[in-house]
């Protein structure tokens, strides 16, 4: 908020720096004509440079260039791994050994390489008019968290019995539901919901050429707002509704295969091949260790050690003598 305030005050509409649409109305001020104030999407980056010490704006860049790398390496590392992980290893009824535990971490290298190429791409080449710019695909990406991921998660460990095909429902049900709100839904960039009051309705074109109503000059001067109307479009964006609506309809959908299928007997509603369940290779579980370990102390006793002396370690033993 601080921030915010000083930034307002060197490119807010007071300031020398302010840029203003001309043409427009507002009935509600009684302006037939007048100048709609601008927002800069860049106001706070410009205070960076210009108008904070330099050592200030410096470091802040740096954190802002931080953060973003920060979270952009993240999701790229994580979407090598999960497709390595969790979709090729799945091929190994027809491709069988394409991924073991010995080459699982190149597989997952290599796989980074064309996502990152992908994500340059979609970041350099998208367009936008949403006051967020690109940041607005990271708002996105969340969103397709929460709407895929959250519900699957959670059912996994508080269900009895999770399905897996409930899982996998909830997920394209969330991620298309919120893929198509995001298109369906109008949004100006104004974070409003569309209200009947005249408080929230955008600035329109240009009604007319003559005086305000509250000018004291001829009448035929004057505006006349019943003939020459000012027409203002309402505030109209569900930024947020499409976010919750896509995770409550994750949620009905996982709930409600769980119980179809729980009310059968757990029998499945559907099957296909990659649905079956894998090992992953650990290496030795407990009881191999112990068995390795009784193996070890036998042969030591075999070869004239005691059990309560190390013999691969003849310093320790020594030690443990003297004492």
């Amino acid at each position: 908020a601080y921030l915010g305030a000083i930034t307002r005050k060197y490119y807010g509409p007071d300031s020398v720096h302010a840029e203003f649409e001309a043409d427009t109305c507002n009935a509600l001020l009684g302006l037939p004509t007048c100048g709609m104030w601008v927002p800069s999407g860049t106001a706070f980056i410009q205070l960076l440079t210009n108008q904070a010490p330099a050592w200030i704006g410096a470091w802040c860049l740096i954190g802002i260039v931080a953060a973003s790398m920060s979270t952009a390496d993240g999701a790229i590392l994580a979407m090598g791994t999960v497709f390595s992980h969790n979709m090729v290893r799945q091929l190994d009824e027809f491709f069988p050994d394409l991924i073991t535990s010995d080459n699982l971490l190149t597989a997952a290298r290599i796989t980074t390489i064309p996502f990152t190429i992908i994500a340059a791409c979609i970041g350099s080449f998208f367009k936008t008019e949403h006051s967020a710019g690109v940041g607005y695909l990271l708002i996105v990406a969340f969103d397709i968290v929460l709407a895929t991921v959250v519900v699957p998660l959670f059912g996994c460990f508080y269900t009895k019995n999770p399905s897996p095909r409930a899982a996998l429902v909830s997920m394209l049900a969330g991620g298309i539901t919120r893929v198509v709100l995001e298109f369906a839904l109008p949004k100006d960039g104004f974070l409003l919901l569309p209200y009947k009051a005249a408080e929230f309705l955008d600035y329109g074109s240009a009604a007319s050429v003559n005086y305000p109503v509250f000018f004291d000059v001829p009448e035929e001067e004057m505006w006349n707002p019943d003939v020459e109307q000012c027409e203002q479009p309402r505030f109209e964006d569900y930024t947020g509704v499409d976010s919750l609506a896509a995770f409550l309809v994750s949620i009905v959908v996982f709930i409600l295969v769980q119980s179809i299928e729980g009310c059968n007997g757990n029998k499945p509603l559907f099957t296909f091949k990659g649905m079956e369940g894998y090992v992953k290779d650990l290496g030795d579980d407990d009881e191999e260790k112990e068995e390795k370990d009784d193996d070890d102390v036998k042969e030591g006793e075999d070869e004239g050690y005691p059990p309560s002396l190390d013999k691969t370690n003849p310093l320790d033993n020594s030690s443990k003598t003297a004492h």
